[in-house]
């Protein structure tokens, strides 16, 4: 290839196209106004109707918004306050279920307390009488004077 047959390639940046877009967004309202059909007032009249139009529309839309949100809140509170009242009752419910579940331990526990003191009474009752008999039938070393030492000569 030769350099006569090729063609030149020229770069262009564009920029973000912002001010074109003011710019020509001023050139086409000054254009409307001096080519407008209309008198100055007859404009201005429609103009002012206009943006009256808009601020009750706009109006209307934000009192619409106003009373969407104010229904949300009003539900979001009803709904917070119900689960509110729902976690109180199951509070008060779980509570009296741990102070019914207190006293019915306090109940076994007097009442297996007493059963052991009983059972220990009866216990000691069984051995001192145990001890009493044996003795009885052993003889005490005091009733027979000794004898039982002197019998087996331990005694020096």
């Amino acid at each position: 290839m030769s350099e006569e047959n090729e063609v030149p390639i020229v770069v262009v940046k564009k920029s973000s196209g912002v001010t074109g877009f003011l710019l020509g967004l001023l050139c086409g309202a000054a254009a409307g106004i001096l080519f407008a059909p209309r008198s100055g007032e007859e404009t201005q009249r429609e103009l002012r109707e206009g943006a009256l139009r808009l601020r009750s529309d706009a109006e209307g839309r934000l009192e619409g918004l106003r009373e969407d949100l104010a229904g949300i809140y009003e539900r979001a509170r009803e709904d917070v306050t119900e689960r509110v009242d729902l976690a109180r009752e199951e509070i008060r419910h779980r509570r009296r279920q741990a102070e019914e579940a207190v006293r019915a331990g306090r109940s076994v526990a007097r009442g297996a307390r007493e059963d052991l003191e009983r059972r220990v009474e009866e216990s000691k009752r069984a051995y001192r009488d145990t001890i009493k008999s044996r003795e009885h039938a052993a003889g005490t070393p005091e009733e027979d004077g000794g004898a039982a030492e002197d019998a087996s000569g331990d005694e020096a």
